[in-house]
């Protein structure tokens, strides 16, 4: 039996939590004031009425209102006429409910139909969560975990309005101010100067990373996430490639001083030890949480975030890589576009920054926005995209810089181009990058390219 199905017999089972005055009360006030339907439509849905003639006479009304017609009893009926309606309705179905206008109660009737609705909500994801606790053949882990995500949808469809008048907006623009003005920073820092000084890392933002294969994408991003994470801020970091204890070891390589290859495969030296262990002490305690479970799917990951911006508290969700995931749709272009709108939907969902690591197609000696692999909807959906230029990543080692760092030396740094900046422009800067460790640093001295040096 499907799990819809299952659902829908559990509700069934049992009476639950409703008001027939309160649903009625709301119906006949919006047939009334055909205007509080614009204002409330938003938060009101068929599912919000428990009885199945509410839901169809709800149906009739807000499918005449959105055809700019007036909510009258003939117009209502019409409607039932000539529409699939599951419940059948007549002209006294809506009569008999037009003496019930409450105008006055309206607001305070439809937060107690969303409350009963959510109790509904809850009492059937309860039940369905106890079968499958009781399943033999459901895993325990996944059960506790759909459950907890369940649970969390419901609670941001209640609380996630997301219409807010032109004054509301106005208000947090002035806190914004106000938080500038005392030195706050709503963007998070990373520790590189052209993630902080252009802001990109802002609440509700999606900053794509880019680079070819092997240029570092996975370590540019573990290093942000490190260096957020050590000002307190909470970060997920999700990653197909490598597990937890790899992703540690990539984190504390730099602080150790022993590549990450070393830390894991390596029997460590009594030097390396105390190294080892000196760093695992710096770092004990940084919020940044990996969820293995959830990179199954990009569907997974994205509940993992909406779950731990809930119980963590995280600032930042960092995905290693967009490519790597099963494809979902029909196309690859599809799925690529799909999962790059479902990265920008969570961060403003969430009010978090997210970053999205990308392949990049060669076709050229550098990286360019046109080569963002598998759609041009990762483009239009990113607020920020930085591609990665580390010419000696490349075959050909020879190749130098273009622009204003053709002269710098290619050895040991790279190039980061803030490509598209949604609202911050664009530009470019010279990182240091030390490939034992995978860390990308700021350069204090940027070396100059010494024609001497072969190549």
């Amino acid at each position: 039996m499907k799990e819809k199905e299952k659902v829908k017999i559990i509700g069934e089972a049992q009476v639950q939590p409703h008001d027939d005055n309160t649903e009625i009360a709301v119906l006949a006030t919006l047939m009334r004031y055909n205007e509080k339907y614009s204002e409330y439509s938003d938060m009101l849905t068929e599912e919000m009425f428990y009885q199945d003639k509410n839901k169809a006479i709800y149906q009739c009304i807000a499918g005449v209102i959105r055809e700019n017609k007036v909510s009258d009893v003939k117009a209502l009926f019409d409607y039932a006429k000539t529409h699939e309606i599951a419940y059948p309705l007549d002209e006294l179905s809506f009569l008999d409910i037009v003496k019930f206008v409450s105008i006055e109660t309206l607001d305070q009737d439809i937060s107690r139909l969303r409350r009963m609705w959510k109790q509904r909500k809850l009492w059937v994801e309860f039940q369905l969560a106890s079968q499958k606790v009781l399943d033999p053949m459901e895993d325990f882990d996944e059960v506790v975990n759909d459950a907890i995500n369940r649970l969390g949808e419901i609670q941001n469809d209640m609380a996630y309005n997301g219409i807010y008048s032109f004054d509301e907006s106005v208000d947090e623009l002035k806190e914004i101010v106000n938080d500038n003005a005392k030195g706050k920073r709503k963007s998070l820092e990373t520790g590189f100067k052209l993630f902080d000084e252009h802001f990109l890392l802002r609440p509700t933002t999606l900053t794509v990373i880019a680079a070819f294969t092997g240029v570092g994408k996975s370590s540019i991003a573990m290093n942000i996430a490190m260096n957020t994470a050590n000002l307190g801020n909470g970060v997920a970091y999700y990653s197909l490639e490598m597990g937890k204890s790899e992703l540690a070891a990539r984190a504390i390589s730099g602080k150790a001083g022993i590549s990450s290859s070393v830390i894991v495969n390596c029997k460590l030296e009594e030097y390396q030890l105390q190294q080892f262990d000196r760093a695992v002490g710096e770092t004990g305690g940084l919020p940044i949480y990996i969820d293995e479970r959830a990179t199954v799917s990009f569907d997974n990951t994205i509940k993992s975030i909406r779950t731990l911006v809930r119980t963590k508290n995280i600032k930042l969700a960092v995905i290693d890589y967009l490519q790597i995931y099963s494809q979902v749709g029909n196309s690859v272009e599809a799925s690529l576009a799909y999962m790059a709108r479902s990265a920008k939907n969570i961060a403003k969902e969430c009010g978090i920054a997210v970053i999205l690591l990308s392949q990049l197609s060669r076709g050229s000696s550098h990286p360019s926005i046109n080569q963002l692999r598998g759609s041009g909807q990762i483009e239009e959906s990113a607020d920020n995209i930085v591609l990665i230029d580390r010419p000696e990543a490349y075959p050909n080692n020879s190749i130098r810089y273009e622009g204003d760092f053709s002269d710098q030396d290619t050895h040991g740094t790279a190039k980061l181009i803030l490509a598209k900046g949604r609202g911050v422009g664009t530009g470019n800067a010279l990182v240091g990058f030390d490939g034992r460790f995978t860390q990308f640093y700021e350069l204090n001295n940027k070396p100059q390219v010494d024609d001497n040096t072969p190549f």
